[in-house]
This record gives structure tokens, sequence and C-alpha cells, in this order.
């Protein structure tokens, strides 16, 4: 049915209208609720006992009685009214009571009166009837009456005493003078004005029923329609003229007829009849209604009855959804990973999850009633649990708790997280709680502990110092064998200075230039350098490694290096020159064979060492074709070619590999070349050092960077299918939820809050904050993932730079080929991705008023193009090479074979070019 023939937008013209309605009625009614207590009294009512002037006549009753037995002077109790006594019997009973009214005089009425039912059929309030019998029980008072009437005919005709002669139609003074009216020509006039006053009413009630959504009409005892309202035209097609006179039957239908016929007969006896009904209307939809049948009358005298039809289809359709919501809120709360539940300000369980209730052993949601933490836990835990409660509403704080506890003899650990339930008035009512088993991440961090000692205890036997160099603060942070290696006291604070002054200062500035290049390329560096150690100056040598590690974003760096005192090898290569012995050893302990080249005498000499580095037998004679003999046949022509560099004065430092008895062995060859003063070669001295071991750590580091680079493509995949998961579940299910929420909040404000104004405004006060919970809801899941982007890279990079330019108020282009070109999802969330990071990028950091981005299809490649006329930046400061930002956006395109290009000159903008394969590769994850 529609709803819209009163365009009654407001709650409160709804409530008007009823009150209306019943003010309407002929009879005295009041209205009581549950509680026995006056929620409504019309205006015949008022009249009858006399607070017509009263503004409020609910409150007016409750300060005082009006209903006495016959005697006058003993109160009638109202729970013994014949309304009340109509819910239990079904039938409506009829009792002559007497009416003291506010000026103190007595009116006997005769009090009947009926249940008023809901839309389900449960009686909430009740209806009492009260008919004044004063003409036919007591003469006294209508002699008195009519005494009135008398006295206000002679004020009217501005008469004191007069007289009235039926002849002429004339009123006398005491005088015997005719007063200048006729009072029957004035009693006329009175009752055609009222004849027009009640035709006026009735039809001003007729057209508000006809407005009426609900199907309104009233049939004699012979089942004859003697009014019906415009309703019943949308229902079955009879208009109200047409409809009167009419058979029920005839209206309705037989199948209607015959399931409606127990009921008719019930009301034609004096019972109220209430059920629901299924019914297909004019237009052939099938509709659910409630119905309403209220006899005319009372029992033995009825006179025909009242139907009353409402449309309840949303209603149903209404209670599914939320009964459906319900069931997926209730199912979502249960696939929590973890045990999660909510308790009062008193500690009482209010609600929880399947995972809490297994834990704790209940069966069922229904018997937490009443339940605190005493009745599941120890005495001592549960007050630990009461107390934390307690902290948690006062200080209105979220805390976290990590709990040791054994289960069948097995150490376990929990981690706890508790907050505050709070109102939008500010009021605490109540904490939530999530607790989820971290015992095997604490076996995890206990692991890692233990691989930390033993790499300590390593370091320790190797001679390997590690430390970390702040460059904000200055100062660096040693483990023991720093100390140890530099002859500084444990725990003495280090910084620069400290450290600079224990370096050779013939090895500082090249020490200071490798620092330098490790914080501008922010790629690692190796290098030698000798300190003098400060606590017996004694001369060392070490061998650093360092690497830059920090927050870029917040301009903290840390030099991260290894220190390795290298003093004992250099020592060993220095006795080299002079001890054959000193040299086969020293080249034993360090895997480095040499050997030498004479041109003079055209020979070439191997160590020991270097036979056994190339799996030759000892003492085999040894020229330049059999070393590359021993050379891996892919790398002769680079071994030959360097050597013959180096012949014209080239360095010669070289990695390469051999084959030595079926084994490939990576070398290192080094070697000092010495040249006669006309230029030619004439010897050199080389060695050859076997790098195996550490080539293969190369490649495992290597490796592990590969392995971490298609960890993090993995992770921002699995990121991107969690946003749109969250997205669509925040905007499916909790937007429906929600949606369902207000729905039934605006049924709680129409059952309950008619006559409670404070209920009223505090309903209306959730509706605004459901109302901006959705937005919010809505906000949360465009922020997760644009719906844009499921439309097509340009939808969402449009939809991207109208919310920037809303926000930020900077100009932003947009520019795209006309004609459109198919992209992948990956693809296209990798392109999004890049323009939101770079948009964020200018909004934090250029100072722009106008960036233009720019994307179409080249040469099989997908091209991005963001330019910003900020501020720029220098690319090879160091605080920029580390922004993740960047790195970012290198490593997004790096996910799917693609490149990036950033270039910036400080004053003159910044330009990003990303060029990322069209069929790209994909890395295998």
């Amino acid at each position: 049915m529609p709803n819209s023939r009163l365009n009654l937008t407001k709650f409160e013209h709804e409530t008007d209208l009823l009150y209306g309605i019943i003010d309407s009625i002929k009879e005295a009614v009041i209205v009581f609720d549950a509680t026995h207590k006056v929620i409504c009294v019309n205006r015949a009512a008022k009249l009858l006992l006399g607070i017509d002037s009263t503004p409020d006549p609910a409150t007016d009753w409750d300060e005082r009685h009006y209903l006495f037995f016959s005697d006058g002077n003993t109160p009638f109790p109202i729970d013994r009214l014949p309304c009340f006594k109509s819910a239990d019997t079904g039938m409506a009973e009829t009792i002559e009571l007497r009416v003291k009214r506010a000026d103190g005089s007595n009116v006997p009425v005769s009090v009947s009166g009926r249940g008023l039912a809901d839309r389900h059929g449960n009686i909430s309030a009740w209806l009492a009837l009260l008919s004044d019998i004063s003409p036919q029980s007591d003469p006294e008072n209508n002699c008195c009456d009519h005494a009135a009437y008398v006295d206000q005919y002679r004020r009217l005709a501005g008469i004191d005493n007069w007289s009235w002669n039926a002849i002429n139609d004339r009123a006398y003074s005491a005088n015997a003078q005719a007063a200048d009216i006729s009072i029957k020509k004035y009693a006329e006039n009175l009752l055609r004005e009222k004849e027009a006053e009640i035709l006026e009413n009735q039809q001003n009630l007729r057209s508000v029923l006809n407005h009426m959504p609900a199907m309104i009409g009233y049939w004699d005892k012979n089942l004859i329609n003697k009014f019906g309202n415009k309703a019943y035209e949308e229902w079955f097609g009879y208009t109200a003229e047409s409809l009167l006179g009419k058979h029920i039957r005839e209206v309705i239908g037989e199948r209607l007829y015959a399931l409606n016929k127990p009921f008719m007969d019930a009301v034609l006896v004096g019972q109220p009849q209430y059920f629901q009904r299924t019914i297909v209307n004019f237009s052939g939809e099938t509709r659910y209604t409630q119905a309403a049948y209220l006899p005319d009358g009372a029992k033995g005298h009825v006179k025909g009855f009242f139907v009353l039809v409402t449309d309840i289809t949303e209603l149903k359709s209404a209670q599914k959804r939320i009964g459906e919501s319900e069931a997926r809120l209730r199912a979502m709360y249960d696939s929590l990973p973890f045990l999660a539940w909510m308790k009062d300000k008193d500690g009482k369980y209010i609600q929880a999850n399947k995972l809490w209730l297994q834990a704790v052993g209940i069966d069922n949601l229904r018997d937490l009633t009443n339940i605190t933490d005493f009745d599941i836990w120890p005495e001592g835990l549960a007050k630990h649990y009461r107390a934390v409660d307690r902290e948690v509403m006062l200080t209105r704080q979220q805390v976290s708790l990590t709990e040791r506890a054994f289960d069948a003899g097995r150490e376990t650990w929990t981690e706890t997280i508790k907050a505050p339930i709070v109102d939008d008035k500010d009021e605490v009512l109540g904490t939530i709680g999530l607790a989820r088993d971290i015992t095997e991440s604490r076996g995890a961090e206990e692991q890692l502990r233990n691989y930390s000692e033993r790499l300590r205890l390593a370091t320790k036997a190797a001679a390997i110092g590690i430390c970390e160099w702040d460059l904000a603060v200055g100062f660096a942070d040693w483990d023991e064998r720093m100390y140890e290696i530099f002859g500084i006291p444990v725990g003495t604070p280090v910084d620069y200075q400290t450290w600079a002054a224990l370096v050779v200062a013939e090895d500082l500035p090249r020490t200071k230039a490798k620092l330098r290049k490790l914080i501008r390329d922010q790629q690692e560096e190796h290098w030698e350098f000798r300190i003098r150690r400060q606590s017996d100056g004694a001369l060392r040598f070490i061998q650093a490694s360092a690497i830059i590690a920090g927050n870029p974003t917040s301009d903290a760096q840390k030099i991260v290096g290894v220190n390795i005192d290298v003093t004992n090898f250099k020592l060993i290569e220095n006795a080299l020159r002079d001890s054959e012995a000193h040299l086969a050893h020293a080249q034993a302990q360090a895997h480095l064979g040499s050997w030498s080249i004479d041109i003079r005498d055209n020979s070439l000499q191997w160590s020991d060492e270097n036979y056994r580095i190339f799996g030759t037998p000892l003492g085999t004679p040894i020229d330049y074709e059999h070393f590359l003999d021993c050379i891996h046949p892919r790398d002769r022509t680079f071994v030959d070619t360097a050597w013959q560099a180096a012949i014209r004065g080239e360095p010669y430092d070289i990695q390469h590999r051999i084959v030595a008895n079926g084994k490939v062995k990576w070398l290192r060859e080094r070697a000092e070349l010495e040249f006669a003063e006309d230029g030619r070669f004439v010897r050199c001295i080389g060695t050859s050092q076997d790098i195996t071991e550490l080539k293969e750590i190369e490649k495992n580091l290597e490796s592990s960077r590969l392995q971490l680079r298609q960890l993090a493509a993995r992770r921002e995949k699995a990121r991107e299918e969690e946003r749109k998961r969250m997205a669509r579940e925040v905007h499916d299910e909790l937007g429906q939820m929600l949606t369902a929420l207000r729905m039934e909040i605006s049924l709680l404000r129409i059952k309950f809050a008619i006559n409670n104004q404070g209920l009223s405004e505090q309903i209306r006060n959730i509706m605004e904050l459901l109302d901006q919970t959705i937005q919010v809801t809505r906000d949360v899941a465009t922020s997760l993932r644009p719906s844009a982007i499921e439309m097509g890279v340009v939808p969402a990079l449009e939809w991207l730079v109208r919310k920037f330019s809303e926000q930020s108020g900077i100009q932003c282009d947009l520019l795209y080929p006309e004609d459109d070109f198919d992209m992948d999802e990956e693809c296209a969330i990798v392109i999004f991705r890049i323009a939101q990071e770079s948009l964020t990028n200018v909004l934090r950091h250029a100072a722009a008023s106008k960036v233009s981005i720019s994307v179409n299809l080249d040469s099989d490649h997908y091209c991005l193009q963001i330019y910003d006329n900020g501020r720029g930046f220098d690319t090879n400061a160091p605080n920029k090479t580390k922004s993740f930002g960047l790195i970012g956006i290198r490593e997004r395109s790096l996910m799917l074979g693609g490149e990036t290009n950033i270039s910036s000159i400080p004053g003159q903008g910044t330009s990003i070019q990303v060029r990322i394969p069209a069929n790209p590769t994909r890395p295998e994850l």
C-alpha cells in the first residue's frame, strides 16, 4: 500500500493525527497504558469530567480521583474497570458509576471498554468508554440542567427576569416589556449551525480516513457495508460509494470470506478479533496484512463491527532482513580467530563469541546471563581481571596484558587487549576484550634470542666486532668485541671524534671518503684502514663492511658495520716477502696461493697453495697455456683480455671461475706488474685466493634479496586482496547491518516513543549518530579500495585526481588517450598505487601548485608520468635516496618487471616516469 498519501514526514505529525482521531470520537474516551496510567483523554471526556481547560488531563487525573461507586462517596479502583477485564474474558462488561467533576458536581455514567492490540495481537493499552446517563437516572440533576438553560437564555436576551409567550414567540421582562429576540428562531439558528458543524466534522473525519493507508470500514450485523475508505479501492477495486450496501463476501471474494468467517462470527457476539492474512490485491500483488475486527456494542447488542486492515509487507521484509543481518553479524563475530567478549559496568558478561564460550565451557550464549569472572575463574584470577576492568573504565584507556599459564602441564602465553565501551554521552558502559594465544610466537621469540646469542658467540670467536652509528646524535653502539679491538674500556661512550682519533692519519681521508660514499649511494661498502689501539698503542689493521639502515621518513639514519681485525693477515702478507715458509703457512691459513712470472727466463712459478687451489699435482710444469686450460670455458676470454690489459699497464684484480678436479671454484686474482724503463713488461707477483665460499655467501645473499623482493610482492598482492575483501565486507556486510539497524530503530520509535518525548529525542540522536556511522563506513570502504578501480585504471585515476584536488586545493590534471586500452587488474592496481603514493609525496613535501599525471600505452609498455612544479630535491642527497616512498614506487614497478626513473632539481619540481610491460612475466611468488 502507498504510505505517502498523507505526506506525513515526521513522527510528531503521525502522533498528532492519531490523537486527532481519538479526539473526534463522540463518546468520552480515556486510554490507559499497561500500568493503568492515563495516557490520553479525548475532548468529550474532558467535558464530562469538567477539566476542559486543564493543560494536561493525564496529570490532573493522577492528582485527584474522578470515579466513585453509586453512593458518590467511595472511590472506585481503577484496576477494576471493565476494559481491563475484557483482556481476560474477551467480553466487554458495562457498569454504572458516578463521576465527581472538577467543580464538585456528580454525573452518573455507564462505563465499558476493551483492550487495544498492537499489530501482533498483543494487548498493550486499554480504552474506557464513559456515557452520561443523567437524563434517565437523576431527575434532580436534569431539572438543574433545565434551570441552567433558562439562565443562559436570559443572559443571551439581556433580560433579568423574563417569561416567554409561545403565541408571538417573544420573551418578556418582569415589566412585560418584549425583548428584541425570538428564542424560537434563535434555537432554530443554533440547531442549523450545530448540524452544519456535525456535517463538516463528518466530512473531515471521512477525508482523514480516506487518506489513511490502512483499510477502514464498518459492516452491520448482516455483513452489509455501511462505510469504507478509499483504501478499499486500491485493494479490491471498490470506491467508497460503490462499496456501500455490498455484502462482505462480494467484496473480498469466496476464498477470503471462508477464511475470515470464524473471525466474523466471533466479533458479532462481542469478541474483538486480531489476525494476520495474505491478500492478493486488485493489482495482483501478494501482500501481508494485519487485521482487527472490533465490535460495535456490548455482548448481545452488537450492531456491527469495524474493520481495520494494515499492510505489513514491508515490516515482514524488514523483520526477515534483520534476522538475516543478525545471523550474519553473529557469524562474523564467531568467525574471529581470537577470543572476544563484552562486560557491563558490574563485570557481568553480556556478549561473547563461540571461541570464548568453548574456552570457558559454556554451551551457548543464553547461559551467559548474570555470569561474572568469579563464576568462571579462580578467585585470585577473577579479582585480577576485575581490577583491570575497573582501571580501564576509570582511565578510559586501552590496556594490553601478556599472561602466562599452564594447560595440562604445557606452558601457554596469552595476549589480552581490553578497552572501555563509551556511549555518545561519554558515559562508560563497560569493557570489551580480545585475547589470542601467542604461545607459538613467544617460542619463536625465544628461538630468535637463542640464535642471537649464538651469533654473538660466533662473532666473538671470529674476532668480529659489530657496531651501529646513529648519525642523528653522533654516538655509537658497540658490542664487547669492538671495544676489545680498539682497546677501549667496555661501556665508554664512543662518538665520532673518539673513533677518528684512533685511525692512522694517513688512512683517515680514505676512510671518510668511504663513509660519505656509503651515505650518498645507500650501497654496501668495504674497505681497510689502520688504527692505533688506545690501550697499548699497537698498530692494528681493520677490514670494515657497512650498510645504511633506518627510517628515511623520520630522518633517522644508522650505519651498521662489521669490523674484523685482520692485523694477523696483514703481518702474514708482509712476511711473505721475506720467508717462503712463512708465505706457505700464511697461504694455507688464508686459502691464498701465490704465483710469479719472470719474462727474462720465461718462467711461471706457483706456490704449493696455488697447486692445491687449481687441483694440479705439486711440481707439474706450469705455463700460460696450462693456466688458461684450468679457466672455466666461459671465463677464458675475459681472463686473457684482463691479462693483456695488465701487460699494457692496467690494474690486474679480477674474479673468475676455474675447474679443478671436476669442481667449479671461484678465484680472486691480483697482481703487481713491474716494467722496465722503456715500458716493457719484466715480471710480476700475483695471488690467487679461493673465494668459493664467499661467492656462495654472495649467491645466498642475492637469493635472499630476491626472496625478500618476491615476498614483498606477495605481501603487496595479499594486502590488495585483503583491502578488496575488507572494503567489500565493510560496504556490503557492515553497511547492510547498519541500514537494517537504522530501520529497526525507526520501528522502535513508532512503537514506544509516542508518549515519551525523552525517548523520542534519544532515538533521534541515535539515528543521527547511526547516519554518521554509515557515512564513515562508506569512507572507510572507499579508502581501502576505491570502487572506481573496478571500472579500470582511467576511472580510478580520475577519482584519485578529483579527491586530491578537493582535499588539497592543488590543481591536478589527468591526461590519457582517447582510445581506451585494456589493462589487467594487477597492473592497474600498481599504476593506481604509484600515482596515489606520488600525490601523497607531493602533498607532504613538494609545496606544489600544479600536478600533471599522464598514462598511455607506448610500444607494449604502460607509461605513467607524474610531474609537479614544487620545490624539488637533490636526488643524490642521502635523506632522499633512502625515502621509503620512492623505494616503494620502484619496488612496485619491479614487481611487474618495470622500471622507474625519478628526476628532480631543487626549485624546479619533480618528475617520476614509470614503464611497465603490457604483458609482463610475473615473478614466481
